[in-house]
């Protein structure tokens, strides 16, 4: 064969295996000879292992990225068959994992067992007899597929029965959520829209401000909400700049998890800009709209840490003297960083 003839065959080879879900053994005993892949007896992960058994090892099947023949009857044979060679006669599965996002084939954990001829007599069930009792009046193909069956559907009801629980879990940690919140928070406010006075021309300006909200959630994660907040600005020029907001607003939370909960709200309501220098104000009602998203932690059963950011956002009306460019508005628009307390109740 010509040495290109060679390479394609390598190539092609190292393809198809690699198609093949890979086996990983750890043998912790090799004093027991290879035997049969029929003599070897299959557990699932809620089935009790007899008195007596020893683990000679572990196996796992998992991907190897490039996996496309990887049923269950697949992955379990070739479970089956490595516990098999390294002369076990029991496998006794321990996790088990159906395809998802980051695998389109099963994989499965177990142990490889050596269990005792007689505590496989002596602990054998009675669903075990009655196996044995069709071993005799089926084919070995018709056996091995309704030992298939078993072990699927014994795979199948383990995951369901930890799917519930992980349901339940949810559902009491739902539960178990604040259903009100108050939370009062302080912080830095970065405003980047750009505002005038006289011929300086101010990009960005560090103000203070202080939030204060209420929030009411319901079993889905959805409510709604009424937040307030105060902010303070000044420049160099003597000019000061002060910003009330109040409104409502929709809120997502997500359940209190770990001690920690998310949270987001979007809201419109009513703006009251004011500016004032040397003894005169101006000031202009406007709609206003803020957005918020928020963490927290649990330190208490009702009292909390967060921290969220926040932009709001209002327009104004325009001086005469002002050009805006196309597209653009005249108004404020500011960012804040905000720590402080929250109140369940």
């Amino acid at each position: 064969m010509k040495t290109k003839e060679w390479f394609v065959y390598l190539v092609v080879a190292g393809l198809l295996s690699s198609c093949a879900p890979k086996v990983v053994t750890d043998v912790l005993s090799t004093e027991w000879p290879a035997t049969s892949p029929d003599s070897v007896l299959l557990y699932g992960t809620a089935d009790k292992i007899p008195d007596g058994a020893q683990v000679i090892g572990k196996v796992k099947v998992v991907d190897t990225g490039f996996s496309v023949k990887g049923s269950l009857d697949r992955v379990m044979e070739l479970a089956i068959d490595a516990t098999a060679k390294k002369g076990g006669n029991g496998l006794k599965i321990t996790e088990h994992r159906w395809p998802d996002r980051r695998s389109t084939i099963h994989r499965v954990w177990g142990n490889m067992l050596r269990i005792p001829e007689s505590a496989m007599v002596e602990n054998e069930m009675p669903d075990t007899m009655e196996y044995s009792a069709l071993q005799q009046i089926l084919s070995p193909e018709e056996y091995a597929d309704f030992m298939e069956y078993k072990a699927a559907k014994q795979l199948y009801d383990d995951q369901k029965k930890e799917y519930e629980e992980r349901m339940k879990e949810v559902q009491e940690m739902i539960k178990n959520s604040p259903r009100n919140v108050v939370r009062l928070s302080v912080g830095p406010s970065f405003m980047n829209s750009n505002y005038q006075v006289g011929n300086h021309l101010y990009h960005s300006r560090v103000g203070l401000s202080i939030n204060a909200d209420y929030d009411h959630v319901w079993n889905t994660g959805f409510g709604f909400g009424i937040n307030y907040i105060h902010n303070y600005m000044s420049f160099d020029e003597g000019i000061k700049t002060r910003v009330d907001y109040i409104g409502p607003s929709l809120v997502l939370a997500s359940p209190m998890m770990r001690k920690f909960r998310y949270d987001l709200c979007i809201g419109l309501g009513y703006g009251h800009f004011s500016e004032s220098y040397d003894g005169l104000t101006n000031s202009e009602n406007r709609l206003g709209a803020t957005m918020r998203l928020g963490v927290e932690w649990k330190v208490a059963p009702h009292l909390g840490l967060g921290t969220q950011v926040s932009i709001f956002t209002m327009s104004l009306k325009k001086p005469d003297d002002v050009e805006l460019e196309k597209n653009e508005i005249y108004g404020i628009q500011q960012i804040g960083l905000y720590v402080g307390l929250r109140y369940y109740f």
